[in-house]
């Protein structure tokens, strides 16, 4: 992992493993200044950013500026990458909407492309990791935001799963 210190509080980048993609994620996380690991801090919010075709993880990290606003507000953003990447899937890479950075935010239903599971990611996998690896972000407290795919990513699984988000 590592770490960037921003407006008050800590971008980290890094990546996990994950069972539904079958390989290990990219994912930046910002913690705000409120956040702490000290025992009786009282958890933060977070927001779970989806990004849109083509992107990686630091596309928002690096332009949204949405930091600014979640350390103002004690808020924890959580940036995962759109799609498994490195595979070696064929053809993963020969179009710039299907395949890598196009995960749609939904679990593909062919076989090729098995690893294309990012609905079960974002819906369990990464909330998971967040809960066991950062252990004052509130996760019962959870919103989705996002931008182009990332918007429809968000706006489908906020509707699938009434009262998670």
């Amino acid at each position: 992992m590592e770490e960037h210190k921003l407006h008050g509080g800590t971008q980290v980048m890094g990546k996990h493993p994950s069972a539904a993609c079958g390989c290990d994620m990219s994912v930046s996380v910002f913690l705000p200044p409120q956040y702490g690991e000290a025992e009786g801090t009282k958890a933060v919010p977070v927001i779970i950013y989806l990004s849109g075709l083509t992107c990686t993880d630091a596309n928002a990290t690096q332009k949204s500026g949405i930091q600014r606003f979640a350390a103002k507000h004690g808020i924890a953003v959580v940036f995962p990458d759109t799609s498994p990447r490195g595979l070696g899937v064929d053809g993963e890479s020969e179009t710039w909407d299907f395949g890598v950075g196009a995960g749609f935010y939904l679990n593909a239903s062919v076989p090729k492309w098995k690893n294309w599971r990012m609905y079960d990611y974002i819906t369990r996998d990464l909330p998971n990791w967040l809960g066991e690896t950062y252990r004052n972000i509130d996760m019962s407290s959870v919103g989705l935001m996002g931008h182009s795919m990332g918007g429809h990513g968000a706006l489908t699984i906020f509707l699938k799963n009434p009262g998670k988000y």
